[in-house]
């Protein structure tokens, strides 16, 4: 026997209100297949102690990437980031850069402390570039002095991004 319209309906409204989370979250994808470039199991806490001693270190701004592996446009960002030329230079020469999984599925979000801290700055999607100075201090708090989430398909508004946040001895 075929179930009636009305014992389809929560299940209906429950895959429609899954996919629109998924819309408004800004990534289109949710396989958990992609490569792992975040790692999931790092502190994010820890890890951003470590990146501001090498920023204090070397004299640079942090470029934190907040993004989860499952996320397409996580994964893109990261291509983009790590694949063209001009922008690893820009980074390399006036950022540390690191990667902060903030996946929020499963029972846990991860580095839910540290998402906090920068004043949610993933409530809108991801990935998220924060840029920090060398002391920590969040540099783009307002959401729309960042980056969109699929930024990522225009390398030159990523690179101008970056160049704009460089810092005093910026380009």
């Amino acid at each position: 026997m075929r179930p009636s319209f009305s014992t389809r309906l929560p299940f209906t409204i429950t895959w429609f209100a899954f996919a629109l989370a998924l819309v408004l979250s800004g990534c289109a994808s949710t396989r958990d297949t992609n490569p792992e470039i975040y790692d999931a199991r790092a502190d994010g806490e820890q890890q951003l102690a470590e990146t501001l001693r090498e920023a204090r270190v070397d004299h640079k701004r942090v470029l934190l990437n907040l993004g989860a592996n499952w996320c397409s446009d996580s994964q893109a960002m990261f291509r983009v980031l790590s694949t063209n030329s001009e922008i690893q230079g820009v980074i390399s020469e006036h950022y540390v850069f690191e990667m902060i999984d903030v996946n929020q599925r499963g029972l846990k979000a991860r580095n839910a402390r540290l998402v906090a801290r920068f004043g949610n700055p993933i409530a809108a999607g991801i990935p998220v570039l924060l840029v920090l100075d060398e002391n920590g201090a969040l540099l783009n708090p307002d959401p729309g002095e960042r980056l969109a989430d699929s930024d990522h398909a225009h390398p030159a508004i990523v690179l101008a991004y970056l160049r704009k946040w460089a810092g005093p001895h910026g380009l």
